[in-house]
């Protein structure tokens, strides 16, 4: 069913016999992901480690990076060496220095994402931009590499699918297209609770529970429809919650109706790290004028100084201007 629609996307078309070729030629394959993962992250590493094992049982596949305790429903990361003889898959990446692991020089590298390519790193880049998640275009990848349709099994299932409900909000966000329901619909004909798994997800800590209360009486919003938030490190321990588990509340002001755009910043150590979302404005443009990136309603920015909140926000209404 899913090879038909291998016309509409070029660059699978064009690289996935070269990746599977690849991996048929290493003994040993390590997938890194982006630090600071989240499920699309966790699902589409853990994923392809379960489609690759299927196909090639008598490989070693290792999924490696710091772990995320909230995702341990889906499953952990293993331990192993980084070695130079293996083959790294780097997955949902968009660029080489948030790779959560470290590639020994001259090892080859491929490179699977859905996110703008502003940064091909791969020694093959597989990259499409159209589909919802990493995990999505997995879903796909592996159903071209398929012996006899054989390509997957009931945990593979499980975590691409997690991955697709991450990326899209439960279906809800405006990445979600026909493609992605058809493929969320066969990944359901596996054996595994959705439901439950989705419960897991939605689960929250007495902490961010708290922290989400403190978020929804500190924000500032403007008459252009920029909403923004600033997350300090006193705030931070004050509601014991991480910087990674602050962000995962970052969409709480999507659905403020005179809401357009809208940021959480987050301080950090040494930066403070931007969570730019937006209704309908693209936004991925305004990110990369601050040395960010990512989709054209969900990107990323990496702040040096407080005061910059302020630049950000005029850009954003200046777009939203003259959107």
């Amino acid at each position: 069913m899913f090879t038909n629609y291998i016309k509409d996307y070029t660059s699978i078309k064009e690289n996935y016999k070269d990746i599977l070729n690849l991996i048929n030629q290493y003994d040993h394959i390590i997938i890194y992901r982006h630090v600071r993962p989240d499920p699309d992250a966790y699902g589409a590493q853990l994923g392809l480690k379960e489609i690759i094992k299927k196909i090639f049982p008598n490989k070693t596949v290792s999924a490696l990076g710091e772990g995320e305790p909230s995702l341990d429903f889906l499953g952990t990361m293993d331990i192993a060496e980084i070695r130079e003889d293996a083959l790294y898959i780097v997955v949902d990446t968009a660029n080489r220095d948030r790779i959560d692991g470290d590639i020994p020089d001259g090892a080859k590298v491929v490179k699977i994402d859905h996110h703008p390519d502003h940064d091909p790193f791969g020694d093959i880049n597989l990259v499409e931009t159209s589909v919802s998640s990493t995990s999505e275009l997995l879903f796909l990848i592996a159903n071209l590499w398929g012996y006899d349709n054989d390509f997957i099994n009931d945990e593979a299932a499980k975590l691409l699918y997690m991955g697709i409900v991450g990326d899209t909000g439960r279906f809800l966000f405006n990445n979600t297209t026909g493609m992605t329901h058809h493929v969320a619909s066969e990944l359901k004909k596996y054996d595994f609770d959705p439901t439950s798994l989705i419960e897991e997800m939605n689960k929250t800590s007495i902490e961010s529970f708290r922290f989400k209360g403190h978020l929804i009486s500190n924000f500032n919003l403007r008459p252009s429809g920029v909403l923004y938030t600033f997350v300090s490190q006193e705030d931070l321990k004050e509601f014991g919650v991480s910087g990674n588990e602050a962000s995962l509340s970052v969409n709480l002001y999507r659905d403020i109706d005179e809401v357009k755009v809208w940021f959480m910043a987050i301080e950090e150590e040494d930066e403070i790290r931007v969570r730019l979302r937006s209704k309908s404005v693209i936004i991925n443009d305004v990110a990369h004028q601050f040395g960010g990136g990512g989709h054209p309603l969900a990107s990323g920015i990496r702040l040096d100084h407080k005061d910059e909140i302020e630049t950000l926000v005029k850009a954003l209404e200046d777009k939203i201007e003259n959107d």
